[in-house]
């Protein structure tokens, strides 16, 4: 008897990031993925974010393995925290192996994990699941898809994709081998959405090459610093070869590059003479060396914005430089892109950046390419992943137009259980998926509550009341109160006073104070004297 098949999503539905799907039949459990998620700039002190593994680790006794679509920390950045609390086995490529265990031997956890590699055309049975490999196009090598075949139908998870026709490694996404591996049609498709809102096709990573080619044969003075990913190891193979061609050495900036390059070119992904990189303080006319380095996004420890902010210890910015930002701006970073941009320009560098510079193209394929996808896949129901809740909609919309009905088409949330028995579906009740914050070493106890505290420590300050109290909690002295973000202690004596009149009227004969009655009433007060919510933090002192 057929039992039925269950699709929970834990990550990367209405969000760009921390991707993560869990497929079940029976006594069997798959994962797809197991990604971050990097703060929003309303998230003050988070570091990163994971999905809820708290379904899986309940279950691990039917985990049979995690396999991994390519090397990108929004796809493997969550795995070093999962194996804390999991063990199992992981299957990936060569390269997204070597970073997976990179990671994993920095965060002590190797020894929780069996690390296999496998081709671009394997085929993997684990339990009831048989997962098929195909290759894709992506912007890093050895990024895949997967056909999943279970007792009621075929699943086809797409990984992330584009339709590129030359790409620069010279790997395409193998449609042959995907219509070869589903003679049987596909019950469900798991599809890339992040390109849902741009129509058309996404350019050629070529188009890039030969931007880039034009840029360095128009520069025949000063240094070039080119800043992208750096898991974008395509186009730095790319930037590499340029190099050679007129006549430049490459110096690389900032730790992920150069353990990425490294182990690429270790593993046969990238190709490139020793005598081509040089340290980044190295003796060289300007006219004869490209800097790479990292920073894209504005990162405030990044290579390029410790230029920007003049505390790089090997590179100083100055006029004559030209820096190509070489990666499109990831939305919620503008803020901090533009800043850097401005102090760029600010040091007399010629910056190039922005769409209109043609220095950086999408590893996602855009409406016309999931419109391709769509046809070929002719899938049953369609699940739209990867990606914000606009995308998701839109990529819904997107497959109305070519066929498919409503009650085919399922936008879902994280946590949500999808059933089918390979003729109809439905919705379960919903698992636990919310995010879960990471603060150095804490994970996951900074929670919703300490993160709006510190929003409103960013915006209105704190307030400390020092209250002398004798054994009997009664009033012993005069209340002091200090402010820091809010406003000076000088500034506002008539303020202050006033505040500790308000607390001397909660010490009435007879009543006990209550720590939190005078955090709200001093919390009352402040806002109907200034509007301001400032974080309020009495403390009782014994006289």
């Amino acid at each position: 008897m057929k039992q039925k098949l269950r699709i929970i999503p834990l990550g990367g539905l209405g969000e760009i990031g921390k991707n993560m799907t869990v497929l079940e039949y029976g006594r069997d459990m798959i994962i797809v993925d197991c990604g971050v998620m990097f703060p929003d700039s309303d998230m003050p002190g988070i570091d990163l974010v994971l999905p809820q593994f708290d379904y899986v680790a309940q279950h691990q006794d039917r985990l049979r393995g995690i396999v991994l679509t390519h090397g990108h920390m929004d796809h493997i950045g969550g795995l070093p925290y999962l194996l804390r609390q999991v063990s199992a086995p992981l299957y990936g490529t060569a390269l997204t192996m070597g970073l997976v265990k990179r990671q994993l031997q920095e965060a002590n956890v190797l020894q929780r994990a069996r690390l296999n590699t496998v081709g671009d055309n394997a085929s993997l049975r684990l339990g009831e699941f048989k997962v098929s490999l195909f290759p894709v196009a992506h912007s890093i090598p050895g990024s895949l898809g997967l056909v999943i075949d279970t007792p009621v139908g075929a699943v086809v998870h797409t990984g992330d994709y584009k339709l590129d026709p030359t790409p620069v490694s010279g790997r395409t996404t193998d449609l042959a081998r995907l219509r070869k591996l589903t003679p049987n049609g596909v019950l469900a498709l798991l599809a890339d959405s992040t390109n849902a809102d741009r129509p058309g096709r996404t350019a050629t990573e070529q188009s890039v090459t030969a931007e880039l080619d034009r840029l360095l044969a128009a520069t025949k003075k000063g240094r070039i610093i080119i800043a992208t990913f750096a898991s974008v190891l395509d186009r730095l193979q790319s930037i590499l070869r340029l190099a050679q061609k007129h006549g430049r050495k490459v110096a690389l900036t900032g730790r992920s590059l150069e353990t990425n390059v490294m182990l690429a070119h270790e593993l046969g992904y990238m190709d490139f003479p020793d005598h081509l990189l040089v340290p980044a303080d190295a003796r060289l006319p300007d006219h004869k060396l490209i800097l790479l380095a990292t920073g894209s996004q504005g990162e405030p420890t990044s290579a390029l914005n410790r230029m920007a902010q003049g505390e790089h210890r090997q590179v100083q910015v100055k006029p004559g430089d030209t820096i190509i930002i070489s990666g499109g701006t990831i939305p919620g970073n503008e803020t901090e892109v533009g800043r850097m941009l401005n102090k760029l320009f600010a040091l007399g560098a010629n910056v190039i950046y922005g769409q209109l510079a043609g220095v950086h193209v999408s590893g996602h394929g855009a409406r016309a390419e999931m419109a391709e996808m769509l046809t070929i896949v002719k899938p049953k129901f369609l699940l739209p992943v990867h990606g914000e809740t606009r995308h998701l909609h839109l990529h819904a919309r997107l497959a109305h137009e070519h066929g498919l009905k409503t009650e085919q088409v399922f936008v879902l949330n994280n946590g949500a259980a999808w059933a089918t028995d390979g003729k109809k579906a439905w919705l379960e009740e919903p698992v636990a998926a919310a995010d879960v914050l990471v603060d150095g070493r804490l994970v996951g106890e900074v929670g919703a509550i300490v993160v709006r505290d510190r929003q409103r420590l960013s915006q209105d300050g704190f307030i400390v009341a020092l209250i002398p109290v004798d054994a009997r909690n009664k009033l012993a002295g005069e209340p002091e109160i200090i402010s820091r973000g809010f406003v000076a202690d000088a500034a506002s004596p008539d303020l202050f006073k006033a505040a500790c009149r308000e607390i001397k009227r909660q010490f009435q004969p007879g009543q006990r104070v209550a720590h939190e009655a005078i955090r709200e009433t001093l919390q009352n007060f402040f806002y109907r004297e200034t509007q301001s919510r400032p974080v309020v933090l009495p403390s009782l002192i014994k006289a």
